[in-house]
């Protein structure tokens, strides 16, 4: 199965795992990502975006995956256990901002959670959030 990208004709394969959604994630994302001892040899990656698949990257190929336990960061939307990254380049959680906002009491709008928390203000998605950004 895949899933047409754009109407210049290329296309995403599908997760080889679950069959799901991917997404294009660049080489350089994915480097930055797996722990040292896995290898990243192929120049093209998707990023699997079902929450229940263990897959957290793929090749057009299929014929490499990345798990998400092979990963230094985990992806926030795979059923992560808590703390649950927000802002990976500030390394600021979902308890740190509903902190923030219900215990602290100092935050009511998205420009006063950055303020405290310095979430979304980095600019390191590209290596620091499994996404890439």
């Amino acid at each position: 199965m895949k899933l047409e990208l754009s109407a210049n004709s290329k296309e995403i394969p599908a997760c080889p795992v679950c069959n799901g959604i991917g997404q294009v994630v660049r080489k350089i994302t994915v480097e930055h990502q797996v722990q040292p001892n896995v290898e990243i040899d192929e120049e093209q990656f998707f990023l699997c975006r079902t929450p229940e698949c263990e897959v957290a990257y793929y090749t057009p190929n299929s014929q490499v995956t990345i798990k998400q336990n092979q990963l230094i960061n985990k992806i926030w939307f795979k059923h992560v256990p808590s703390p649950i990254p927000i802002c990976y380049c500030a390394n600021v959680t979902e308890e740190e901002i509903l902190h923030h906002i219900a215990v602290a009491q100092c935050c009511s709008t998205l420009e006063d959670i950055k303020k405290h928390t310095g979430a979304n203000t980095g600019c390191e998605c590209l290596t620091k959030n499994p996404a890439g950004g």
